[in-house]
């Protein structure tokens, strides 16, 4: 999400969109955009399931828990890479597969 060696990196972060800078350059190489979201009474991990069960266009998506928001960048890779959380805050990358397996609420 833009972070290198634990600081803010706009050069990496796709949340600058497109952005571009006052000797027009763009921030952030990787163009496209990113945001971090949450729904209210939805769990995290029941939306990345919807996600993915929809086969919905993303670059990377980021989940740090149920109870958390998501991180989910859109460009014109489409990498579909998932990363999960450890603990300590070690990113792990975790397969669509993993997330195609899991049930989506039945909220709507």
């Amino acid at each position: 999400m833009g972070m290198k060696h634990g600081r803010v990196s706009p050069n990496l972060d796709q949340h600058m969109a497109d952005e571009m800078n006052c000797k027009g350059n763009y921030y952030c190489s990787r163009l496209r955009a990113a945001c971090d979201f949450r729904i209210v009474d939805l769990p995290s991990d029941e939306l990345v399931a919807w996600i993915v069960a929809q086969g919905l266009p993303f670059d990377s998506l980021y989940f740090y828990g149920a109870e958390r928001p998501i991180y989910i960048s859109y460009g014109p890779q489409h990498k579909h890479d998932i990363w999960t959380f450890t603990e300590k805050g070690t990113p792990t990358r975790k397969g669509l597969k993993a997330w195609r397996d899991r049930p989506t609420s039945s909220k709507g």
